[in-house]
């Protein structure tokens, strides 16, 4: 919940942040605003964003992120909830409560603004993963209704490196879309000076902290109170 961060322009606060809202939180360090405000950062399920987009797009990308991730296509297409018979609507949207197309449409915006912002990269067209398998969308739709290059699009404001404040980074092992790989917690370490990494094993997904293993929720509630603390040490 961000309410009156704003109040005060100069305020420092720690940023807690799951999917969306971390990559957000990359954003800002990015553009230099978190790296004043932020007194620590604990990104739930999102690497370092330069280490997520190079796994999309460029000499260093993941064929298996890239595949994961092929439903950002499907969502940034024109009235994306509309395509398809619906697909996204019926399949996304009422699964997270949005059970009208406007407001589910305007939740994935947010999308498109990462691409054209240069925040994070796009991956090009590609075989799909379990997600974007699961919404349906046929690749010969996207390619023939996509405003985006099919060959992907580069990251380019870039994070680079962290030293500012201390940074967790947990992650689900069952995770379908923002994959759990080891090696994208040791390349966010290179790039983080105060680095925690905290893989959860299975059963454990997208969504850590609702995990069904209670030990490893706790493991992760101690580990973002530990993160927190760790500045005033």
């Amino acid at each position: 919940n961000a309410s009156g961060l704003n109040q005060d322009p100069e305020g420092k606060f720690h940023l807690v942040a799951h999917d969306q809202g971390a990559r957000v939180g990359w954003h800002a360090i990015g553009l230099g605003e978190g790296r004043r405000r932020f007194l620590s950062f604990s990104s739930l399920s999102i690497p370092h964003s330069d280490v997520f987009s190079d796994a999309l797009y460029g000499p260093s990308a993941d064929s298996d992120q890239q595949a994961a991730v092929q439903y950002v296509r499907m969502f940034i297409l024109p009235n994306s909830t509309t395509v398809y018979n619906d697909a996204i609507l019926n399949t996304v949207c009422k699964s997270f409560s949005h059970l009208d197309q406007p407001s589910c449409q305007r939740s994935l915006w947010w999308y498109n603004g990462a691409i054209d912002s240069g925040a994070e990269a796009l991956a090009p067209l590609g075989p799909y993963g379990y997600v974007p398998k699961f919404i349906g969308i046929p690749p010969d739709v996207l390619a023939n209704m996509t405003q985006y290059p099919l060959d992907g699009v580069p990251q380019t404001v870039k994070v680079g490196y962290v030293k500012e404040f201390p940074v967790l980074f947990s992650c689900g092992a069952g995770d379908g879309s923002d994959l759990c790989k080891p090696k994208f917690g040791d390349q966010s370490g290179k790039l983080i000076e105060k680095f925690k990494y905290l893989r959860m094993d299975a059963p454990c997904s997208h969504n850590i902290l609702k995990c069904p293993d209670a030990a490893q929720v706790q493991q992760l509630q101690d580990a973002i109170v530990a993160n927190i603390q760790s500045v005033y040490e």
